[in-house]
């Protein structure tokens, strides 16, 4: 069985918004479909351990916004790569309105909004599908909507050229979205300013392009792949607690590549 035939499904992608105890938040996924048109019904499958499940399960409403090519990497790592239950990610955040169901649209990077409340949920394991009734609904601009072939292939950032240094320091580089750090030493505590992972997903970049392990001889860094969406983590190991950034699946979900 080839496995990489799951990579062939076309995938939209979203942010699904909710409200609950005075606060909004949203996440970024793949897994928003019209399943009826009569009446007119959508399905939304969110993992369980995402703040906005919580949220969805105990109020049974939400609203889709659907992401457009003119979106930004910003929009996928303010509501992708960071967890609502430690930051709120609608405060100081402008480029949104409530819709007439009580939840944020976000209004640029997207193309429409649809607001749901649910009807039925479906316990699928580590997530749960929840099949709703669509409420209200519009369309903000004709930008065509964003697959997550096109998310990889022209807005999620390439790993730029190493260049070098006039006092040859060292170069860091990010692998999970390729932003460059200039310095001997990598802090501890930093954080990507892109893409927001941890100081344990740079490598040491070498005179010649290569990676510290590369001139080591050592292998390089292993790769893990969502078999939901087909987001890459590249690590040595795949932390137990891992999320995908896009579509929420935990790290059993990924295979190594």
């Amino acid at each position: 069985m080839d496995n990489k035939a799951m990579y062939r499904i076309s995938y939209g992608l979203y942010v699904v918004t909710a409200f609950m105890d005075g606060q909004d938040n949203g996440c970024i996924t793949n897994t928003v479909g019209q399943v009826t048109s009569k009446p007119n019904r959508i399905s939304v499958t969110i993992n369980k351990s995402n703040f906005t499940h919580e949220m969805i399960q105990n109020t049974g409403k939400f609203t889709v916004s659907v992401i457009s090519k003119a979106a930004d990497f910003a929009l996928f790592r303010h509501f992708g790569f960071q967890t609502g239950r430690e930051v709120n990610k609608f405060d100081s955040y402008s480029d949104c309105e409530r819709v007439p169901n009580g939840r944020m649209c976000v209004t640029s990077g997207t193309n429409a909004w649809i607001a749901a409340r649910v009807e039925k949920a479906v316990d699928l394991g580590t997530h749960t599908m929840f099949i709703a009734d669509v409420t209200d609904m519009e369309v903000l601009d004709d930008a065509p909507s964003c697959t997550y072939e096109y998310y990889l292939s022209d807005i999620k950032p390439k790993p730029q050229e190493v260049g070098k240094t006039s006092d040859g320091q060292t170069i860091w580089r990010c692998v999970i979205c390729g932003y460059e750090y200039v310095g001997e030493e990598l802090p501890d505590d930093f954080i990507c300013p892109i893409c927001k992972h941890p100081a344990s997903d740079f490598e040491k970049i070498v005179p010649g392009g290569e990676t510290a392990k590369q001139e080591s001889g050592q292998e390089n860094k292993k790769v893990w792949r969502c078999t939901v969406c087909g987001y890459e983590y590249e690590g040595d190991k795949l932390p137990e607690d891992y999320v995908c950034p896009i579509c929420g699946v935990p790290a059993s979900d990924f295979e190594k590549v």
